[in-house]
């Protein structure tokens, strides 16, 4: 265990965390912190007590990391406001009992259908305006659920307070396709609190490409950002719950494709449409302010999707050769746009890669290291 925890896991808790975080630091590589605290895949409740201590664990987690980034990366001016220390979220940890989310996620659904939304969209469709209000009263809608979303989300306006006031970005994690409509709604309410464009942006959003309604989330949550007037922030990822997507699936006695990708040449075709469509997004903003209201982290093992975004970074212009140089070099600008992230402990091969290929003027880091912190029993 011992041997296992070493290699994966940052520590037991986020003060040993600190010397791993400073050493990648000094290696030009980010950090993404996070416990592991999420609901069990059969949906069991939780222990109202040990949700408010992880809560409280998140909050010293963020503390941390702001005194982290006040030492190594103090001016996030040039930067788009980051400075690659971040703190992970699961939100089906943070409640008592998971069935909330289920049964809110049902009544978005419902509301959508009866307004005639997403009809085009495979499961589990689109956020829109007025989610929110279906969660918490629509049909199905328990009073216990109700009382349970809004203790959800106080619980994340406070985590996302906390973020904001210590200059730390928060990644809310995408989960099981039954929850997400719940997920996408509270994580879209905070993007339009917390990611003004006259402010530090906090909040990021989780998008699974091997769903297969990713490429339309993509195309919507681009629109929607400009529309609303906030910086999308996100994370993309191919996705981790293959096997319990089509059992429930299966389970439920739904029709038609289920919601995950068929084929992994599916799900990488949805990938990497992602990396396209966002590093053409950011060069068409950033050649027609200067500035742009994107920043994205690719989360992926897969070596072809690593060097296709930095294939489009030199041709959409975003990373240039310089003398003396033989890495690609992008500006403070761009790097506070764009990144890349790998697990701790895991495919540092990759990790080599990008940072040999490509660095950025000043030292800024391109790859975020997701840093597991793990709350193993004493004894």
């Amino acid at each position: 265990m011992r041997t296992f925890f070493n290699q994966f896991l940052g520590g037991e808790t986020t003060l040993e965390c600190i010397p791993k975080i400073e050493i990648m630091r000094k290696e030009q590589m980010g950090t993404l912190l996070g416990y592991n605290i999420e609901a069990n895949l059969d949906g069991s409740s939780k222990d109202p007590q040990l949700i408010l201590d992880q809560t409280q664990h998140v909050l010293l987690s963020i503390e941390a990391q702001g005194k982290l980034a006040k030492k190594f990366w103090p001016d996030t001016s040039a930067t788009g406001g980051d400075n690659r220390f971040w703190v992970r979220i699961k939100l089906t940890g943070l409640l008592p009992h998971p069935v909330a989310l289920y049964r809110g996620s049902n009544a978005i659904l419902k509301a959508r259908e009866e307004k005639g939304l997403d009809k085009d969209v495979p499961y589990p469709g689109l956020p829109h305006d007025g989610d929110w209000e279906a969660a918490l009263n629509g049909k199905g809608v328990t009073d216990s659920d109700r009382q349970q979303l809004l203790g959800l989300q106080a619980t994340m306006e406070t985590i996302a307070s906390k973020a904001r006031d210590n200059n730390v970005r928060i990644v809310i994690d995408a989960e099981q396709s039954w929850y997400q409509p719940v997920i996408d709604s509270l994580t879209d309410e905070l993007m339009q609190k917390y990611n003004t464009l006259d402010g530090p942006a906090t909040c990021i959003a989780s998008f699974q490409a091997y769903l297969r309604r990713y490429p339309q989330l993509l195309d919507q949550q681009i629109q929607r950002a400009d529309k609303k007037g906030y910086k999308l922030l996100f994370k993309q990822v191919r996705g981790a719950y293959m096997v319990t997507e089509a059992e429930r699936w299966k389970k439920e006695g739904r029709e038609g494709e289920g919601p995950v990708w068929a084929t992994k040449a599916e799900t990488d075709a949805s990938f990497n449409y992602g990396i396209k469509k966002t590093l053409l997004t950011v060069a068409n903003q950033l050649h027609k302010t200067g500035h742009s209201r994107i920043s994205v982290v690719f989360a992926t093992h897969n070596s072809i999707s690593i060097d296709l975004g930095i294939q489009l970074l030199q041709e959409y212009g975003l990373a240039k050769h310089k003398e003396d140089e033989d890495r690609l070099i992008v500006s403070r600008e761009v790097a506070g746009s764009i990144a890349f992230a790998q697990l701790y402990g895991m495919k540092d091969d990759l990790t080599n890669r990008i940072t040999g290929s490509i660095t950025t003027d000043g030292g800024f880091p391109l790859v975020v290291k997701r840093d597991e912190v793990e709350l193993l029993p004493k004894g």
